[in-house]
């Protein structure tokens, strides 16, 4: 049976009444606590127990205690409540960096939600790198979305460990950083794609730089926020399991539109 109260009334309700579904949140309490707890009126508690009741939020429990207890329906609508304020905060915090991110470009709450978001110093706007290097080192597998090369010590290094080491490596580059490489670093190249196990793809453009790094121990990833220049504006890190799953369903799409890259001739 449908409810006779609108989501409006019934969000505004939560939002409003919200300090007292989390007094009730760990069991049941009589009027008298509450008021003691929320360091309000009698009154004020009174006309928040009334709104909830209406909505059947709250439920005042049977037996001489009188006390009032949250329904199953409240409960819920606590938890919902509750994911909702993290996702806004998540979203507030990214908000500057989230400004570089083309409006067409795949982005999602999970890769918000319990992350962490810097933005390099002016000074050293490859500080960010300088993580990912350390990640690296210790990494089993990577897969990345590369627009351009920032540094030849990363490139270095993922050559040293798919050829010598036992890294496997995919990464979809951009078409412009695709060509600059097979041009001034053939051997490199070649060398990565028949003796690493480092599979290369190329795609005309990327929204953003991410990387995919998975441990024997854990796995994160580091999405670069760039601006039209592809520099770095922004760096946000994740290693939840929305977050990966979200970062690997993106991967996927793009490198279905990307085509792979072969070892250029001698």
């Amino acid at each position: 049976m449908p409810s006779p109260h609108s989501d409006r009334d019934v969000l505004r309700t939560v939002a409003q009444r919200r300090a007292l579904l989390e007094a009730l949140a760990d069991g049941p309490r009589q009027k008298r606590d509450l008021v003691e707890r929320l360091d309000c009126s009698r009154s004020t508690v009174d006309r928040g127990v009334r709104e909830l009741e209406q909505v059947e939020f709250v439920r005042r429990e049977e037996g001489a205690s009188g006390g009032y207890r949250l329904t199953a329906a409240g409960r819920l609508a606590l938890e919902a409540y509750r994911r909702s304020v993290e996702t806004f905060e998540a979203i507030g915090e990214a908000t500057e960096v989230l400004g570089y991110v083309p409006r067409d470009a795949p982005m999602s709450s999970a890769l918000l939600e319990g992350a962490r978001v810097t933005e390099p110093p002016s000074h050293a706007p490859y500080e960010p790198l300088e993580r990912l290097v350390d990640e690296i080192s210790v990494a089993n597998r990577i897969r990345g979305v590369i627009a351009a090369e920032r540094t030849p010590k990363t490139r270095t290094q993922l050559y040293d460990r798919t050829v010598e080491g036992d890294l496997d490596v995919e990464a979809v580059l951009a078409e412009d950083l695709a060509s600059f490489l097979i041009e001034q670093h053939p051997e490199q190249v070649r060398d990565v794609i028949l003796e690493g196990a480092f599979d290369m793809y190329a795609v005309e453009s990327v929204p953003y730089e991410f990387t995919i790094i998975e441990t024997p121990t854990e796995s994160k990833v580091f999405v670069f926020i760039l601006n039209e220049t592809a520099e770095i504006r922004g760096v946000i890190t994740n290693e939840t399991d929305a977050a990966l799953e979200w970062a690997s369903d993106v991967y996927a799409q793009i490198r279905a539109t990307a085509r792979p890259l072969s070892p250029p001739s001698d």
